[in-house]
């Protein structure tokens, strides 16, 4: 089969990484694949550079690299939010299958114009239950939408190994937070670890995080967060910040003990299935799409309340009945002291065997195939 996959495919973003381990496991299944990368190629995998037929740069779209897509194609991919489905999907029509997620809930809550190009493709590939129902919220047909779970590198973390965290602390939390994006509500964070522990316990927070300056207004500054919570907590708990990349993300989920959010919204949520495939539970909100595999047997869920969103936290246009969660501080409180003192217990529990069969790509690649025609 013929494969087209046209999207963001060359940068350290979710997208990419959704993108590259279907052009990953399509080649090694035996299908053509060209991709075409429209974020450029600074991250471009080096596996896959005999697959790139061209690229653009974001800044810089009318300029081509290479060439652009055929005419014709058995198959196209591309996660990319909905109002470029028609052009990206656009070389063919057949098994057209558009990936994109939205982190708000309510009636109509997509972005205006969105919602239509449902149309240019024959399925939406929602990667949760969370993110289905706000499609069918905005009046996109149910029966157009099939939930295709986002997966993991299984090699990758079944080979991962711990690291050097600069810490002597036995008890390390781990959150990667690489979007500095208000809706991760990490000032929510960092005061439930400031109000759980102090520079007395034995627990370091490993923050992942990303310390550019503000560019959008639904951004947040992750040193400004930093900065008040170091004047309000003046004998909190140890915390490594850690900005440089790592070549092998699972070595930094296998080398702590526990995943912690605070996010108000999730489509997804890649850390927690990361941390369940090296056998870390994970301290997460009771909402959102996390929840298709984080649950009272391998995670410790923290109760809270649906509520109106901040209308500036959102992406694209600014809506005024947005929802999202706000996770209880002083619940999240008990649930960090928990599982401090019972980690090992509820890491024991996790089947990283049954998770890294599940949501290999290798798995969900081949769900995927299913649909085709």
């Amino acid at each position: 089969m013929k494969v087209s996959i046209r999207q963001f495919m060359g940068k350290q973003h979710s997208w990419c990484v959704v993108g590259q381990n279907f052009a990953k496991y399509l080649i090694d299944l035996g299908h053509e694949v060209h991709i075409f990368s429209t974020d450029g190629i600074k991250h471009f995998p080096e596996e896959l550079k005999l697959n790139l037929i061209g690229y653009v740069e974001e800044d810089q779209p009318q300029k081509v690299y290479g060439r652009l897509p055929d005419k014709e194609y058995d198959c196209q991919i591309s996660y990319t939010c909905m109002k470029n489905f028609p052009v990206y999907l656009g070389n063919g029509n057949k098994n057209r299958f558009g990936i994109w997620c939205y982190e708000w809930s309510g009636e109509n809550i997509l972005p205006t114009g969105f919602a239509k190009n449902y149309k240019s493709c024959d399925k939406i590939l929602s990667p949760s239950n969370y993110a289905k129902q706000i499609y069918i919220d905005s009046k996109i047909p149910e029966d157009h939408i099939v939930v295709l779970s986002h997966g993991i590198d299984e090699n990758q973390f079944r080979n991962a190994k711990k690291i050097n965290l600069k810490t002597n602390k036995k008890f390390k939390i781990f959150s990667n937070i690489i979007q500095n994006h208000l809706r991760k509500n990490i000032p929510g964070l960092l005061d439930a670890y400031g109000k759980a522990f102090t520079n007395k316990d034995d627990v370091c927070l490993v923050l992942k995080a990303n310390m550019n300056p503000v560019k959008m207004q639904f951004e947040i500054s992750t040193q400004q967060c930093l900065n008040n919570f170091y004047k309000k907590y003046s004998n909190h708990g140890e915390v490594r910040i850690i900005t440089e990349y790592v070549t092998n993300i699972a070595d930094l989920y296998y080398s702590c003990d526990a995943i912690f959010t605070m996010s108000n919204a999730e489509g997804f949520y890649f850390p927690g299935l990361e941390g369940l495939a090296v056998g870390k539970h994970s301290i997460a909100p009771a909402f959102g799409g996390q929840l298709d595999f984080l649950n009272s047997e391998n995670s410790l869920l923290i109760d809270g309340r649906v509520t109106r969103a901040n209308p500036l936290s959102m992406y694209w246009e600014s809506k005024n009945n947005a929802k999202w969660f706000e996770p209880s501080i002083s619940d999240a409180v008990d649930k960090l002291k928990y599982s401090y003192n019972n980690f090992e217990i509820l890491n024991n529990r996790i089947n990283t065997e049954n998770i890294l069969e599940k949501y290999s790509w290798k798995t969900i690649t081949k769900d995927m195939l299913y649909l085709c025609v």
